[in-house]
């Protein structure tokens, strides 16, 4: 097979700049709207609405009441990336606000079944990413565009040991849709036609399952720990490919039916939260995001005869990595409460092969949010946060048949985080 498509097609079929994911690899965090107040920072403990469900099901055991929340957050990142080759041929070289804005909601409510028994329901998305690259780019083949998007659907259940202890099960649908496009840029000049023309596209969608645990200790109730898990999941996308060059199918722009396994990593989370008086409250996270299960891309289909039926295949090899959150909470009255908060995000992806399309770097979110309360029963959360990604640098191959196709390039970018959110308690 050509090595211009393991290389550089499949890589990007599920990566871009590591800003526009949010957080690392392709992760993304944004399950609540209060969370992302305090960057996310005590999310399996604080249990302050019904969004917990979606970070640790032993925390449903909070609620005497049924207890909904629904909210959206808009993503709107500032990313660009920039090639240094030798000769442009006349191409765009710098690519500038290639990733769109980005809309991520949530759903979650929680009922109590009696003082020991707690179900429910939680509705968000955990992992996508969305680029777009000018069509005219010099590194065209390796960049182009590319979106993901999951939604998990996930019941829970939660059972209260005795006043401290509580433990939390469930099980998870994941949807995810995929479409990447490919053209060919400065490689026009070597294989012909214009850099504008498509060489590959890919489009898929599947359905995965996972399942979740989580326990939660309340020593007091100012002081309470929470420890989550998050199994991997994998996904089988099912879908088209379109060969633009004939390389893998032996006829261009051949459309055949392949597929592809998507292997989302295990996440697991403690958290703690501490009241120390009547207004201050502070609560911290540590993730752990198993990326190692992340270790190839491929893509296969009977109609790559040409190439043994593998359409495209990438080694990714990626590491695991760490969240750290630390974040605070100030209740002003009865109405308003206020709270602010830090998190570093390591990156999974080695330096020695990060590559343009897959530029991840380490991260700082910073993040500012409030509640209104309005009654007992209704309140309103509005989040804030601002992501500044780290500079990076890398070298990647057009084509890895040249040596003279190597192309220094680097990347870098911010985002901007707002949301809105609703709780409700009947």
């Amino acid at each position: 097979m050509s090595s211009l498509f393991k290389k550089s097609l499949v890589a990007t079929s599920l990566s871009l700049l590591a800003v526009q994911a949010h957080s690392a690899g392709f992760q993304v965090s944004e399950t609540s709207v209060s969370g992302l107040g305090r960057a996310f920072a005590g999310e399996a403990a604080i249990a302050d609405n019904a969004a917990v469900g979606a970070r640790n099901a032993a925390a449903l055991t909070r609620f005497n009441t049924t207890a909904f929340s629904g909210g959206l957050s808009i993503i709107d990142p500032d990313v660009h990336a920039d090639v240094s080759p030798a000769v442009s041929g006349g191409l765009d070289t710098e690519a500038k606000d290639i990733a769109p804005t980005e809309y991520v909601p949530n759903l979650h409510i929680i009922h109590p079944i009696n003082d020991k028994l707690v179900v429910g329901f939680s509705a968000f998305s955990n992992f996508g990413l969305s680029t777009d690259y000018p069509k005219d780019f010099y590194a065209g083949s390796i960049a182009g565009s590319t979106e993901l998007v999951t939604m998990n659907f996930n019941p829970n259940i939660a059972y209260k040991i005795n006043e401290q202890w509580s433990i939390g099960a469930g099980i998870s649908a994941i949807y995810a849709d995929a479409e990447l496009k490919r053209q060919k840029g400065a490689l026009a000049g070597t294989v012909g036609g214009s850099p504008t023309d498509q060489v590959a596209k890919l489009a898929g969608d599947g359905w995965g399952f996972g399942w979740n645990l989580g326990v939660l200790w309340e020593i007091d109730e100012d002081n309470r720990f929470g420890l989550s898990y998050r199994a991997q999941s994998d996904i089988t996308l099912d879908g088209d490919y379109t060969d633009g060059t004939g390389l893998q199918t032996g006829t261009p722009n051949k459309k055949v039916s392949g597929e592809l396994d998507l292997n989302l990593p295990e996440i697991i989370e403690f958290s703690g939260f501490h009241q120390l008086n009547q207004q201050f409250a502070v609560h911290y996270s540590a993730m752990y995001i198993g990326w190692d299960s992340f270790k190839e891309l491929k893509a296969t289909g009977s109609g790559c005869t040409v190439t043994n039926g593998v359409c495209f295949q990438k080694e990714e090899n990626w590491d695991n990595s760490w969240r750290y959150a630390l974040g605070g909470t100030y209740t002003m009255d009865k109405n308003w409460a206020f709270r602010a908060g830090y998190a570093y995000d390591e990156s999974p992806v080695p330096a020695e092969t990060r590559t343009l399309s897959i530029p991840d770097s380490d991260r700082h979110w910073w993040s500012l949010g409030a509640t209104y309360t309005a009654n007992d029963n209704l309140s309103i959360d509005a989040g804030f946060a601002y992501l500044d990604g780290d500079k990076v640098n890398g070298n990647e191959r057009l084509s890895s048949t040249s040596a003279t196709s190597a192309t220094d390039f680097s990347a870098g970018g911010d985002a901007y985080i707002y949301g809105l959110q609703l709780n409700y308690l009947f």
